[in-house]
């Protein structure tokens, strides 16, 4: 273990834990920082009752039952969990918005994490969801863990950055390399650009002195994000890369060989829930590791 974290790893939980790789995630890493684990589960009888209903009347007392067998399951199966991991988990269950629910233990956690439903785009978008809602709100850094992540396959030793010149990119730079300096993994920083113009073209040859130039530009971006970061963790292996090519589309390239990706928020307007960055929005729901949306360091 390289490192230790001080405060628990906070956990939302829909289901009843098994098969959840955002749970199993947040335990691993528990474990491997020396650190605790809660596990919040939260629900809404009356809301789940009106969407299992259909055409029919379902009872909240149906609902309720079913809830409270899900709870015990999930109870046992946190305990079997712990045991196996050595690390000491609490399970805290309440009736309400489950975002609200995670929210309630970030001013005590180190890290949020949480899982993606199943859900189509616009059913996410009217409707919101628990991790959108957790990761455009929190203070603390949020894991997000879609259902296509394969837990045991993050082994790669190395942490990822997503770049792209703002302020979150320095936040951001800053919380990657300290999960880098807990883990004993190193860190890839990396930018991208697609379709650049200079002096009225659009640069296309990869050995013209336009495109040399775009390089730089970019080159030096990730530099300048990166400088606090490395100054605060020098002991961390660091490397960067430019890349050409459609922003989300070559960060999912380059994720298959990292833990995880850490990005900004990117966050815009009033109602935050709904307007998280766009491309934070499309990294978590398909990323093939955790993507770690970074408010704070």
């Amino acid at each position: 273990m390289a490192g230790r974290l001080e405060r628990p790893v906070v956990v939302g939980v829909a289901g009843r834990g098994e098969g959840d790789p955002a749970l199993e995630w947040a335990a691993r890493t528990a474990a491997r920082t020396g650190t605790g684990l809660v596990v919040v589960h939260a629900s809404e009888p009356e809301v789940l009752a009106a969407r299992m209903a259909g055409g029919e009347g379902v009872a909240v007392s149906a609902v309720l039952e079913l809830e409270e067998e899900t709870v015990a399951e999930l109870r046992g199966y946190v305990d079997a969990l712990a045991e196996r991991l050595g690390v000491s988990a609490q399970l805290d269950t309440s009736r309400g918005s489950p975002v609200a629910a995670v929210l309630a233990h970030q001013d005590d956690a180190a890290l949020l994490v949480v899982g993606t439903g199943r859900r189509s785009g616009v059913e996410e978008f009217l409707l919101g969801s628990t991790s959108l809602g957790v990761a455009a709100h929190a203070r603390r850094p949020v894991a997000v863990v879609n259902p296509g992540v394969d837990v045991d396959a993050l082994t790669h030793g190395q942490i990822g950055l997503g770049v792209d010149g703002s302020d979150d990119s320095a936040r951001a730079a800053r919380a990657a390399l300290a999960l880098a300096d807990l883990t004993g993994s190193s860190v890839t920083a990396l930018t991208t650009w697609f379709l650049e113009v200079v002096d009225g073209y659009v640069v296309t040859e990869p050995d013209s002195p336009e495109w040399a130039a775009v390089e730089r530009r970019h080159a030096q971006r990730i530099v300048r994000a990166l400088q606090p970061a490395v100054e605060a963790y020098p002991q961390v292996p660091v490397d960067w890369e430019v890349r050409r090519g459609p922003v989300v589309p070559t960060l999912l390239e380059a994720a298959k060989g990292w833990d995880a990706l850490v990005v900004g928020s990117r966050g815009r307007g009033a109602v935050r829930g709904r307007l998280l960055g766009s491309v934070s929005q499309r990294l978590m729901r398909a990323a093939p590791c955790p993507v770690i949306v970074s408010r704070a360091a």
